[in-house]
């Protein structure tokens, strides 16, 4: 089903993109006083990443829902 796919592939890039934002944090020296605005970009990117996950999941859920009733229509 393509709603399927196209939710877990969103998920993988939302999972990729989260990774990434958590390596660039992880590996940033001692914050700078004058110096905030990487680690504000990736704590952004972070929640960006969590919201498109949740997005995602809540995509494939209904996906799912809609191919049960499909199939209950069927039967």
């Amino acid at each position: 089903m393509i709603a399927l796919d196209t939710a877990l592939q969103g998920m993988q890039n939302a999972e990729s993109s989260f990774d990434s934002a958590a390596r660039r944090i992880s590996q940033q020296p001692a914050p700078q006083p004058e110096d905030t605005t990487s680690l504000s970009d990736n704590a952004v990117a972070l929640a960006q990443s969590r919201n498109g996950f949740a997005a995602d999941t809540k995509v494939a859920h209904v996906a799912d829902q809609m191919t049960k009733a499909t199939l209950n229509m069927l039967a």
